[in-house]
């Protein structure tokens, strides 16, 4: 059987109504869903027929024909494992097992977890008293200026007084320190202090983990965080976590209190909103989402481009759409003196512009 293109999930759920509840989430994100097994027995003989395991396996503590002992032997076998418990009874025999989720967006965020947990998932999400207002920053495509609004939002928000994070997660081109001339940030192990107020991180291959970890605590200990996630490509395969590079992207999905998809007002930035739309209508999330149109040229080509590009972020019914113009020489002044906006030209109109989108934050 060859592997799909999308994401596969076997259940073995026996209650129906949690059972029809998971299936019909996995089949609204996209999922496929190979097989619903009815007891132990039916399950072990389709796995032994795959020539591919799937992805995620759905099993309840209340299948007929499940114990421990068994259930531990699929453990190796490559797929992530999550075991619901009927009641909170089946906690002695089943430690590992979660409370069933009663709400989509639950069992989604679960089941797109890190792909740096164990494949058996072992304890429950951990519930802690959060502070921080969580602002992630996309970019439809490559040079839409996501770095570029990420470092100056954040800027913006600690001239307010409030504690700011920014995080660098951009996977592919990680561009703050550089930008900033904060080198060394990358081997950082904490959050590193770069001005009055705010604070960054680089997310790496290797410290993708520890990252996950510090964002959890971060959102205790900041008013505001604002990542810079970099360019959105094949979402819903990102969202599968299946790749390091969109680990901190999957945590946006159902930590993050918003994501703002910027993109430019030009032939590729328009057809890049419209992919980008119909991926964001199929893949649930707790982030409200807004586009941000970036650097719209003037005259009448300029003009067709913004309309088609208000078109396409309009489909999904964004929270905003956001914009500022165009302002190349500020960029260029700031990047030479590796700085913010506010610090190389506070008078700029894109200066300006930007700390009006930063008024918009939590908004």
């Amino acid at each position: 059987m060859a592997k799909s293109e999308h994401a596969s999930a076997v259940t073995a759920i026996h209650g129906s109504d949690f059972e029809s509840f998971a299936a019909s989430t996995l089949f609204s994100q996209g999922w496929s869903v190979l097989y619903r097994a009815l007891d132990w027995v039916s399950l072990n003989e389709f796995l032994q027929g795959l020539e591919t395991q799937p992805d995620v396996l759905l099993i309840s503590t209340d299948l007929e024909g499940l114990d421990h002992q068994s259930l531990h032997k699929l453990t190796n076998s490559g797929m992530r494992i999550f075991i619901f418990r009927k009641s909170d009874a089946d906690l002695r025999q089943f430690p590992d097992s979660f409370a069933q989720p009663t709400v989509a967006l639950e069992l989604i965020a679960m089941i797109r977890g890190s792909m740096r947990r164990p494949m058996l998932r072992v304890s429950e999400p951990i519930t802690q008293q959060t502070r921080a207002h969580v602002l992630a920053i996309a970019a439809a495509h490559a040079g839409a200026g996501c770095t570029s609004l990420s470092i100056n939002i954040a800027t913006e928000l600690s001239l307010l007084a409030k504690k700011v994070l920014i995080i660098d997660a951009n996977a592919i081109s990680p561009a703050i320190a550089i930008l900033l001339g904060q080198q060394g940030l990358n081997s950082s192990k904490s959050f590193q202090k770069i001005a009055n107020n705010l604070w960054a991180l680089e997310v790496t291959q290797e410290n993708t983990a520890e990252s996950i970890a510090l964002l959890d605590t971060a959102k205790t200990e900041f008013d505001y965080i604002i990542i810079d996630s970099g360019v959105i490509n094949e979402l819903a395969q990102v969202l599968r976590g299946q790749r390091w590079t969109g680990e901190i992207l999957v945590w946006v999905t159902s930590q993050a209190d918003e994501l703002w998809i910027i993109a430019k007002s030009n032939r590729v930035g328009v057809e890049r909103v419209r992919k980008i739309s119909q991926a964001l209508s199929q893949n649930s999330m707790k982030p409200t989402i807004s586009f941000v149109q970036a650097m719209s040229a003037p005259g009448k080509r300029g003009a067709i481009y913004d309309e088609a590009f208000l078109a396409g972020a309009r489909t999904i019914g964004p929270k905003k759409i956001l914009a500022y113009p165009a302002d190349s020489r500020s960029i260029a002044m700031a990047e030479n003196e590796q700085t913010s906006l506010y610090e190389s030209n506070d008078r700029s109109l894109l200066r300006k512009s930007i700390a009006s989108l930063a008024g918009e934050v939590g908004g």
